[in-house]
């Protein structure tokens, strides 16, 4: 991660200078070609200038050469001085072509004699004068005796592109020194803060759940790292889950072995009477009736958390099946003197697994029939909810649960572990067992307090 943010810094850095480099070069030819235009736009107007002041000027034949000469160019050089104050010129100069024979017009001469080979009327070129570029513009002026050659000359570039050039050149270098120094920064601090999550996942991963990683800034990593740690929190809570719940077997096993064990010894030693042979068998088969059902739920609630179960849905009528589950409870109720009732039950058909269903609605009861005291009641119902949904209701009196643990209703011997049973024999998964099999069959399952006491079931399917 730290090795790719420095390259893209430094890439990033290089394609910044590179293209400044290209739009400050970009920037220089654009305003030399602006200035050479504008001199040789200036250069013609010098020109015409200079036409236009000689063009009263004339030859008269048998006066004085020298003088008419003097007088000529000195008409020149005042035109010259004007073109170049009018046009704020560094150079203006002036030879007189005549036949073979340069005049200097004006004196000493500059640019003139730095002009290469083969320069013509309206060129534009650069010359290094003293070790300064200047650019120098041409241009002719014919005369009845002969041309004018005008070289008007301004130090290159008009506009300061030089300054300009090194200055952004500047600017870009320490842009992207400020570049590389950030991403440097950003990725050490990024690389820090990645490697605190790394060293909390390589200690979770070794068995350490209570490590955490560190959570500073408001950003994304911290958004990661405190992600990172309601899942370290959320895995140590399952395993502190699964270590109780290991406990809590441990101990429910335990018991049913502990009597079985007693009795066996007592039983092969023959310290058992032969009248109490039917009693000690009747406590045996009790224990073992206790020890297979918690051995079996334990098992079925491990394959419904793995999802290695079948569903076989087809459409049921649920008045009948409600009906005949709580007829196969009715001596069990019986024997513990509460009333089990199946009252407001409409008819109602829906889409289910018949047999997961018994099996839930069985669990339900049998949580009910240990928690309701003798002369209570057990009221189960049913009714439509929403389209092609139905909702059954199992109520027991009693206790209750208390509002701040019904959230926690459906974890394994939550309820089994805090409330004492009226009748404890059971193994304290069934709870957790309905809730698994109403969410694999795309139920849900709620429990509530009623206000005139008892805990009511509500498991809506369909």
């Amino acid at each position: 991660m730290r090795r790719k943010i420095l390259l893209a810094t430094a890439i990033v850095a290089s394609v910044t200078v590179a293209m400044g480099l290209i739009t400050a070069l970009a920037i220089s030819s654009q305003v030399r070609a602006r200035a050479s235009s504008e001199l040789a736009r200036q250069a013609s107007v010098t020109a015409a200038l200079i036409d236009e002041d000689l063009a009263d000027l004339r030859f008269r034949p048998g006066d004085n050469a020298a003088e008419q000469i003097a007088r000529f160019r000195s008409a020149l050089e005042r035109s010259l001085n004007r073109a170049r104050v009018l046009g704020g010129h560094d150079v203006v100069e002036a030879v007189l072509l005549v036949r073979d024979r340069r005049i200097p017009i004006s004196e000493p001469l500059v640019v003139i004699p730095l002009l290469p080979e083969g320069v013509v009327d309206g060129d534009v070129v650069t010359l290094d004068v003293d070790g300064t570029n200047m650019l120098v513009a041409v241009q002719e002026v014919d005369l009845r005796a002969g041309s004018l050659a005008v070289a008007i000359g301004r130090v290159e570039p008009l506009f300061p592109i030089r300054g300009l050039t090194t200055a952004l050149l500047v600017a870009l270098g320490i842009g992207a020194v400020l570049t590389v120094s950030l991403g440097v920064w950003f990725s050490t601090s990024l690389s820090g803060r990645l490697a605190g999550i790394s060293e909390a996942a390589g200690q979770i991963g070794a068995g350490d759940l209570s490590a955490r990683a560190p959570t500073t800034g408001d950003d994304e990593i911290a958004s990661v790292a405190t992600a990172f740690n309601e899942m370290a929190a959320e895995l140590q809570s399952v395993r502190d889950r699964e270590r109780e719940f290991l406990m809590a077997v441990s101990h429910d096993l335990r018991t049913p072995l502990t009597t079985i064990s007693g009795y066996a010894e007592a039983l092969d030693a023959g310290d058992v009477d032969p009248e109490d042979l039917s009693r000690v068998a009747g406590i045996l088969h009790g224990q073992t009736a206790q020890l297979a059902r918690l051995v079996e739920d334990v098992m079925a609630l491990a394959r419904l958390e793995a999802h290695e179960f079948t569903l076989r849905p087809q459409m049921v009528e649920l008045d009948g099946l409600i009906e005949a589950t709580v007829d196969t409870f009715l001596n069990k109720a019986a024997t513990a003197s509460v009333d089990l009732i199946a009252n407001d039950v409409e008819a109602v058909s829906v889409v289910v697994d018949p047999d997961r269903l018994i099996q839930v609605l069985g669990n339900l009861l049998e949580n009910a029939l240990r928690y309701t005291p003798e002369g209570g009641v057990i009221s189960v119902g049913c009714h439509p909810s929403g389209d092609e949904q139905a909702c059954i209701t199992v109520v027991n009196s009693g206790r209750g649960i208390a509002a701040h643990d019904l959230p926690h209703v459906f974890e394994r011997l939550y309820v089994a572990d805090r409330y004492r049973a009226v009748r404890p024999a059971g193994s304290g998964l069934g709870l957790a067992i309905v809730a698994e099999i109403v969410d694999a069959m795309g139920g849900t399952i709620e429990c509530t307090a009623p206000p005139d006491g008892g805990t009511l079931f509500s498991v809506t399917i369909g």
